[in-house]
């Protein structure tokens, strides 16, 4: 009988897949990540026009009382709100993600990405 040397190449293949699996694996984690940070910017940037557009109703609406409780509910709806009503335009901005932050948005005439913030804006005639 005739013994044959053994070369190690098969397990110089299953190093290889084992690699491209995790890499593979790795790609997929990113992108679920990615895919829940959108997913979590999209509900408070919609949580933020909710808030913006109940304010804009009671300030046509109704008096001074229920435009005060607006504004606090929409300032606590997102992380830091900020809540600023004027004449004929309400703005609500918030601490967003660093790369959730689009470059170069604007929102009533001020950068709203200084120091990762968003902001939803709504005009209205009274």
């Amino acid at each position: 009988m005739r013994r044959r040397t053994q070369g190690g190449s098969a397990l110089l293949e299953v190093a290889l897949a084992m690699a491209l699996m995790a890499t593979c694996g790795m790609g997929l984690l990113s992108a679920q990540l990615a895919l829940a940070r959108h997913a979590s910017a999209s509900a408070t940037r919609a949580r933020a026009a909710f808030a913006v557009d109940a304010l804009v109703e009671t300030t046509l609406e109704t008096g001074s009382p229920a435009r005060d409780q607006w504004r606090a509910r929409a300032a606590a709806l997102v992380a830091n709100g900020q809540v600023n009503l004027s004449h004929s335009q309400v703005t609500l901005s918030w601490t967003d993600l660093r790369d959730e932050a689009a470059a170069g948005r604007d929102c009533a005439g001020t950068s709203a990405t200084e120091g990762g913030r968003a902001c939803v804006a709504l005009a209205f005639a009274q």
